[in-house]
């Protein structure tokens, strides 16, 4: 019976140490791979093969993930890099034959009333015509130098606490000359509400939002902005009664180069609704739309109190 004590307690007390190994195996395998997780988000994974005899297969597959992962964002990084620069060298590259193109169909404007007293004929049209493609093609450089800056991080947002009036008021005013052309009526009900934001970007955001609701709105309507504070938060809605943005392209409008169906004839690349979510964000704000064909849009601009 006493042998057999023996043997009991003798088996319990390996069991107990095997048990405490496991234990002891478990914590340090955890907290080698607790540290390479923290490596790994602070970039600073290492690049030296791991040894199969000096660790768990578990921790060398974790490292092995972890690499891999750290390589395929790099090479992500590095094309999107890539990209905005070639974006931004091809916009550079526009602007000074953008320039001449403009200089000297000035010039020769100039040149044609000198002789002919302002006479022209369909030389004067199509030298209108041309400074017009002109301007499209500023408007549409513009537009991607804004947004390879904004990616590329460049440009810095910096919000602060300040009025919306003045910055909805300097919208109002970029667009009046536009609306006034198509009879539409383009009213601010600002207040006195502060929020937190970027004066310089976030006329920027605003004005491509209501550029859309006033290109979109058929002549004789309306473009209103107002403003209202909520408890943490304060609103900017810009509505109109124009044709209205479907259920199934709501999802799509705010992402680069999407243009809705039957837009072909205005002006644009499609990235004036994503440059201003990306503001919004950058602000910890957000955007959200309300619409149907037909019923018009509601854009609603949430910024920080």
């Amino acid at each position: 019976m006493w042998k057999l004590m023996i043997f009991v307690m003798c088996a319990a007390a390996c069991f107990g140490a095997a048990a405490l190994m496991m234990r002891r195996r478990e914590r340090k395998l955890a907290g080698r791979i607790q540290e390479m997780l923290e490596d790994a988000a602070a970039g600073k994974l290492p690049r030296e093969h791991l040894d199969e005899s000096s660790i768990s297969a578990v921790e060398n597959s974790m490292w092995r993930y972890l690499n891999g992962r750290e390589m395929i964002l790099e090479r992500m990084k590095k094309e999107q890099q890539q990209m905005q620069q070639e974006i931004s060298d091809i916009s550079h590259q526009t602007m000074v034959p953008l320039s001449n193109i403009a200089l000297y169909s000035q010039l020769l404007e100039e040149g044609l009333e000198r002789e002919r007293g302002g006479a022209g004929g369909e030389i004067q049209e199509e030298l209108a015509a041309l400074k017009e493609q002109v301007k499209t093609l500023d408007f549409l450089m513009g537009r991607l130098m804004k947004l390879s800056r904004l990616e590329s991080g460049i440009i810095h947002i910096r919000a602060e606490r300040q009025p919306l009036a003045p910055v909805l008021e300097t919208v109002r005013g970029q667009f009046l000359a536009r609306a006034a052309r198509k009879n539409i009526d383009l009213t601010v009900q600002a207040g006195q509400e502060e929020a937190l934001f970027d004066a310089k970007w976030t006329v920027e955001a605003v004005s491509n939002i209501v550029d859309n609701a006033v290109k979109y709105t058929p002549e004789g309507g309306k473009v209103s902005i107002s403003v209202e504070a909520l408890t943490s938060l304060v609103r900017v809605d810009i509505r109109d009664n124009g044709r209205g943005i479907s259920e199934e392209e709501q999802a799509r409008i705010f992402t680069r180069f999407y243009r809705a169906e039957g837009t072909a004839r205005q002006p644009g690349v499609g990235i004036g609704l994503y440059i201003a979510r990306e503001v919004m964000r950058a602000q910890n704000g957000y955007i959200r739309v309300s619409s149907a064909p037909g019923r018009g849009s509601v854009f609603s601009l949430y910024f920080l109190r």
